[in-house]
């Protein structure tokens, strides 16, 4: 598998931003088409300082950097607030499946940056992300004061990559679902805040949160009598479908905070039982296949 690396620059001599105090920067780099590929390492640096307007200095600009297979689509979440302004109209978070790498920081005049990155420094130096399409896009987004000039942007990048050829089965897939994911979500919102006491109860380990263990699980006698309620000196009967179904009922049954889980069962026993069982009765008799003069199976 052959291993090559891309050197790439992005500069420019002024950047003006937007009546919303943003510009956008993009820059295309193309690849081996039928193949999937492996980006190794990933690494940037600014090659010079940035010039920002005296007047604007008090709010210095912010910057984004994002390498994806596509080109990044502003979203409608900010990136921060700093007094007067609201920096507005950010990249997609780094956790994306868009985003193979990202990178920002405030940019300070006459201080070279110190980016804060995604994967970080460590992991981007051995990193293990695959993608198929034929190219691969850097992204820069600088958001500051609307309608401001900021001076001398610089930027090198240095990206190591591993090609291996892909059917084109395998590559087309790829490619379509890439292209399906750079369309992100403008506006995201997810996670659930919970509160202490619908906590209780519902998570592990579910001792802290109220109840007792049934005593079947601390009896001295439990090695010989830890699944089935029987002595340590009695045969075992053979139990039925149904008798086995309603011990995992039992096992589910909710309980009140001071009494047992799982009315004497275990509320682990659900959880090591045979999935036929958990599911419902298995179907006595199944249809009969059909073949067909080729030897397929034929679906009815």
């Amino acid at each position: 598998m052959p291993i090559h690396v891309v050197k790439e620059t992005i500069e420019l001599s002024a950047v003006t931003t937007d009546d919303t105090g943003n510009a956008y920067i993009h820059k295309k780099i193309e690849l081996q088409g039928g193949s999937v590929h492996n980006l190794l390492q990933t690494d940037i640096f600014q090659d010079a300082m940035l010039t920002i307007p005296a007047d604007t200095q008090p709010t210095p600009p912010l910057m984004e950097i994002v390498i994806s297979p596509y080109p990044q689509i502003p979203t409608q979440m900010e990136l921060g607030e700093e007094g007067p302004i609201t920096y507005e109209r950010r990249y997609a978070s780094a956790g994306d499946d868009s985003v193979l790498f990202k990178a920002n920081s405030e940019i300070r005049p006459f201080t070279f940056t110190d980016f804060n990155q995604f994967p970080s420094k460590q992991i981007a130096s051995m990193q293990k992300q695959q993608f198929y399409s034929n190219h691969v896009y850097l992204s820069v987004h600088l958001s500051g004061v609307n309608n401001t000039t900021y001076e001398n942007l610089a930027l090198s990048f240095l990206l190591v990559f591993e090609d291996k050829s892909a059917s084109y089965v395998t590559t087309t897939m790829g490619q379509i679902h890439e292209n399906h994911v750079a369309m992100c979500a403008e506006l995201m919102s997810n996670g659930l805040i919970v509160s202490t006491a619908v906590l209780e109860g519902n998570v592990f380990p579910m001792w802290r949160y109220g109840g007792i263990r049934p005593e079947l699980t601390v009896s001295p006698t439990a090695p010989g009598s830890f699944f089935l309620k029987l002595a340590t000196t009695d045969d075992e009967d053979m139990q039925t479908t149904v008798e086995i179904r309603n011990a995992l009922a039992d096992s589910r049954s909710m309980s009140a905070y001071d009494e047992a889980f799982g009315n004497v069962y275990p509320d682990w026993f659900k959880e090591v039982s045979n999935e036929g069982i958990i599911s419902g009765p298995v179907r006595e008799q199944w249809p009969p296949i059909k073949h067909a003069d080729n030897g397929n199976v034929l679906m009815l």
